[in-house]
């Protein structure tokens, strides 16, 4: 059934749809077939708005792409920057797994990195960390965020009890290294 029937059927609308059944039940359910049922329309106008599948899931890993691209840092000074740029990798990570493995099977998790990289990078300058400790304290802050990650969709999946809540012990663990390189920085 159409959830979309009072809107004009536009490639962005194509997309959008795409993107939310992925979002919800993974990319193995999106089909032309189940898309075209969504939006209440025949299979052959979505080929004409975005091309066949692989079009598609490419259309909405460049979508994701950009998406990564807005995160901004926040906070008066550059540790809290850092800070504020390490939770909202975590949350996009956490609100989209789907659409991050889409764009991991495309071998373009790089350029998903990329621009919270480039931000976090600057803010290690900022906080007087440079040369070869910023390359490995970005890699160190990055790992974090994707361990805490795949933490806590492990939990999610499997129900595994935990003694400490998954959010709680990335923030722990986020302060002690920032408070690491804080030290390091000063001295």
């Amino acid at each position: 059934m159409s959830t979309t029937a009072s809107r004009p059927l536009t490639a962005e609308l194509v997309i959008e749809v795409a993107g939310r059944i992925v979002d919800e039940q993974g990319a193995d359910a999106l089909t032309m077939r189940r898309l075209a049922d969504e939006l209440g329309v025949a299979v052959t106008s979505i080929y004409w708005h975005v091309g066949n599948r692989e079009d598609l899931v490419d259309a909405l890993v460049d979508r994701l792409l950009a998406d990564m691209g807005t995160l901004r840092p926040r906070g008066a000074t550059p540790r809290e920057r850092i800070a504020s740029l390490a939770r909202a990798l975590r949350r996009k990570l956490l609100e989209r797994p789907h659409l991050i493995a889409l764009a991991h099977e495309q071998e373009k998790t790089a350029l998903m990195f990329q621009p919270v990289q480039a931000a976090i990078a600057d803010e290690l300058v900022a906080l007087g960390v440079r040369d070869a400790e910023a390359a490995l304290a970005l890699h160190a802050l990055q790992l974090h965020v994707v361990a805490s990650v795949l933490l806590e969709r492990t939990i999610d999946r499997y129900g595994t009890e935990q003694p400490v809540d998954p959010l709680e012990a990335f923030e722990f663990t986020l302060q002690a290294m920032l408070d690491a390189l804080s030290a390091r920085a000063g001295s």
